[in-house]
């Protein structure tokens, strides 16, 4: 028995594959990703995942927070990202023992995601791998990460020597994912196969022509779409997305997106919107929608019963004759194209007072979520009393959605807010309210938001 290993963790130098992944499923897995560890991934030192909370959208992770941070490299307190990690290490008996700490950090500054805290806290992890006096620095450990349907993880962690590690050196190369790779199962799709399940998919919703304006409620029901603009419901009833407001990719892992076009045989240009979310500061979270309203919208009607929130807003203009307001990022450096995560996209008035403002930390929560892959769609609608819709062949496909990038198109006007924000006001004094904070970009200016980008052409591929 080797006098450093802890007897808890004997069991694992012994463990065959087979045994680890059928530990794994019984727990819950459906996709299981890996990593083998350098010698400086230990307690001492966190686990490099990739370098972008993006790039990592398949694993579950909490809220993103920004958080002030001790710098070694520096000597000074830094702001970091931290995403919280519901992680539970299995142990030789087949329960699970619950990481409380777990977390990914993101620091912009690198950039890089790291994954720590996975040992403390937690009573039977396998810290006799991590322990840089016993094996936490020798090469080629093995780091089992299962990802289970619960939005929880799984770990295992298995000596170089053991049979698992062995059989996983011997058939690699496995498909890449961040800095991790991704362990074959039976039941799970690759990128890959999610690709060609997304084309075929929107293959067949090509060849079906015309479609009625329709969306599937929470159960799964086709009913008919009212609104005035019911391309992406239709699209996603299609695929068979049900209406939800979950922050989770749409199908397969891809976010869908359709775009309305005149012709979706030779589709132009197109203005998509990316996403909508809420302020989470400024006068229209402290003093509410109401006061806000009132000091910054206009009304819309002669006799006051409508008042609108509306416009175009791009950073680096300024307040137009009209409005109140204008757009700017705070905690964006323009010229290094770095970001400060304390900092925001906020609406200013002529005081400098903040009116509206998205954290950085909510806007990448989403970000890391939604947009990692994307597929914008060209949609055409044929208007009448029960308006149709048909979708083109060529589909924009981007994937790589650092959120830096989405910054730096912020900072370039190319990323614009166009709000949709009206409050009705009735006879009996009653109100009735619509909050839609739409981000939006040109679909000549989708590419800037991806590493990857192209054109995709559904039936010939």
């Amino acid at each position: 028995m080797n006098d450093k290993v802890d007897d808890r963790d004997q069991w694992l130098f012994n463990l065959e594959l087979s045994t680890a992944m059928a530990m794994l499923v019984a727990n819950g897995a459906t996709q299981v990703l890996y990593k083998e560890l350098p010698p400086n991934a230990n307690s001492k030192n966190q686990v490099y995942m990739a370098p972008d909370l993006s790039d990592l959208s398949r694993i579950p992770s909490g809220s993103v927070i920004a958080q002030s941070s001790y710098s070694s490299k520096t000597g000074q307190n830094e702001f970091v990202f931290h995403s919280p990690l519901d992680m539970y290490w299995i142990t030789c008996t087949g329960t699970v023992s619950k990481a409380p700490e777990a977390k990914l950090i993101f620091y912009p500054q690198y950039p890089e995601v790291r994954m720590s805290g996975f040992l403390k806290g937690a009573r039977y992890a396998p810290s006799t791998f991590f322990d840089k006096e016993k094996l936490g620095t020798i090469p080629d450990r093995v780091l089992l990460l299962g990802l289970t349907d619960r939005q929880t993880i799984v770990a295992l962690v298995v000596p170089p020597e053991s049979p698992a590690a062995r059989q996983i050196k011997e058939e690699q190369p496995h498909e890449a994912y961040g800095a991790l790779r991704v362990l074959p199962m039976d039941s799970s799709n690759s990128d890959a196969d999610d690709y060609l399940t997304l084309l075929n998919a929107l293959a067949g919703i090509h060849r079906s022509g015309w479609n009625d304006s329709i969306r599937l409620d929470g159960r799964g029901i086709v009913v008919p779409c009212r609104a005035t603009n019911c391309n992406g419901n239709t699209l996603e009833a299609l695929l068979g997305i049900r209406s939800n407001g979950i922050a989770l990719p749409d199908f397969h892992g891809w976010e869908i997106k359709a775009r309305g076009v005149t012709n979706s045989e030779k589709p132009g240009s197109s203005v998509v919107t990316l996403f909508t979310p809420e302020p989470d500061g400024g006068t229209y979270v402290s003093n509410g929608f109401h006061t806000f309203m009132h000091d910054y919208g206009h009304e819309a009607h002669k006799n006051g019963s409508r008042t609108n929130f509306g416009g175009i807003y791009k950073v680096g203009t300024a307040i137009k004759a009209n409005k109140k307001l204008r757009l700017d990022l705070h905690g964006y450096d323009r010229h290094s194209q770095t970001y400060r995560p304390d900092g925001a996209v906020v609406m200013i008035n002529s005081e400098n007072e903040v009116a509206m403002s998205w954290s950085f930390s909510k806007l990448l929560d989403h970000w890391k979520s939604k947009h990692a892959k994307a597929a914008f769609v060209p949609s055409q609608v044929l208007r009448s009393d029960t308006p149709k819709y048909r979708f083109g062949r060529r589909i924009l496909l981007g994937t790589g959605a650092e959120f830096g990038r989405l910054l730096t198109s912020l900072a370039n006007g190319d990323v614009y807010y166009d709000p949709g924000i009206k409050l009705e006001h009735s006879i009996q004094g009653r109100s009735r309210s619509k909050k839609r904070s739409q981000f939006r970009v040109k679909s000549g200016d989708l590419e800037a938001l991806y590493a990857r980008f192209a054109e995709v052409d559904v039936i010939s591929e």
